[in-house]
């Protein structure tokens, strides 16, 4: 009788550790999942995404071409007439913001909208309202104050609507002229460099197939590597890269604009796994989405901005399947508490079941 007591706990012990064991991989998520679960949550049905769950019911062009790429997936119709009716509105109420302009005909482009008619010829006035003559284009019609920023999504526009971009030469010429001595490039030839404009002028070159006709290569390198965090004892930042020399906070986005730049210049990655493991430690197990660090210990909400950064970066990384990875320690919820609350109770029940048995 005692022997037949012992196995019967045994087997009770061995099944409830194995049922328990296995919780985290039914209730747990890949990576990938937690990312577009994060997505879905930030869309407004049939208007498009916000930037993130928490924000206010406001409509991003920025955030919405994002999350439509990362999904690559088709919205219902309602949602390209919605776009169209803010592009054909801001041409109307001639409020034209060339940064907004290019995210909503790029959502569209990505909605397999034909862009056409009366739109694709409003676009194209506009367009040539802001290109100037020295070179470069401006954010609006009513200044001549060219940026690198501004040509950049201004040839893109010009892609989406399969028209060539007019007087590439002079536009070239002028963004090889926006080169500083450290490598670098300015917004424009008379300041300083930051990374984000030498993203836009290699971006621009790249697509112009002149990155050969660049100053100095190996000084650009030199610039862009700078920015990389190798400090080991940095924890939270090391292998991330920084927006700016002053600073030791690592971000999404830089880290992306370094990568690309990098990746243009055909320069090889010997930090490559600090980076991708330093990019996947940003993923917020709270939403899903990515999201920075500030001060090396506060995590902001996620963004749909700073996901689509993380994202892409990991893709020129060649380190997509990182995000098919199952993760095993998966977020706290009711739904864990409640099955960890029943098995002990069957297993309670059945430990008494067994020693009134054993009393018989």
């Amino acid at each position: 009788m005692k022997r037949n007591f012992y196995r019967n706990v045994v087997i009770v012990i061995l099944i409830s550790f194995f049922t328990l064991s296995i919780i985290p991989n039914v209730l747990g998520k890949t990576r990938s999942t937690y990312l577009t679960d994060f997505l879905h949550q930030t869309e407004i049905q049939s208007e498009g995404f916000k930037n993130g769950i928490s924000q206010e019911d406001t409509i991003s062009p920025e955030a919405t071409t994002y999350a439509l790429e990362i999904l690559s997936i088709s919205h219902d119709i309602d949602l390209q007439i919605n776009l169209e009716d803010d592009l054909q509105e801001m041409f109307e109420t001639d409020n034209i913001i060339l940064y907004n302009l290019y995210f909503l005909l790029k959502s569209l482009n990505l909605l397999d909208y034909s862009i056409g008619g009366s739109l694709k010829n409003s676009t194209l006035n506009f367009m040539k309202a802001t290109q100037q003559f020295g070179g470069g284009f401006s954010f609006s019609n009513t200044t001549s104050s060219a940026s690198l920023s501004s040509t950049y999504f201004a040839y893109q526009i010009y892609s989406l609507l399969e028209e060539l971009f007019p007087n590439e030469t002079l536009h070239k010429n002028w963004i090889l002229d926006n080169n500083n001595s450290d490598g670098g490039y300015g917004g424009n030839s008379s300041l300083s460099s930051t990374l984000l404009n030498t993203y836009y002028a290699l971006s621009l070159l790249d697509e112009m197939n002149s990155v050969n006709e660049l100053a100095n290569k190996s000084q650009t390198l030199v610039y862009l590597n700078s920015f990389l965090s190798n400090d080991s004892a940095d924890i939270k930042n090391f292998g991330g890269y920084v927006p700016d020399l002053i600073t030791k906070i690592t971000l999404l986005s830089s880290t992306y604009y370094c990568i690309i730049s990098l990746s243009i210049l055909e320069e090889s990655f010997p930090n490559k796994d600090l980076t991708i493991n330093w990019i996947l430690s940003r993923q917020s197990f709270q939403d899903g989405g990515f999201a920075d660090f500030i001060d090396g210990t506060y995590q902001l909400g996620s963004s749909v901005i700073s996901s689509y950064y993380a994202y892409s970066t990991l893709i020129e990384l060649n380190a997509k399947g990182r995000l098919d990875s199952q993760i095993w320690m998966v977020e706290f919820n009711y739904w864990i508490l409640l099955i960890i609350f029943v098995f002990i109770a069957v297993i309670a029940g059945v430990g008494i079941y067994i020693w009134r048995r054993r009393r018989i």
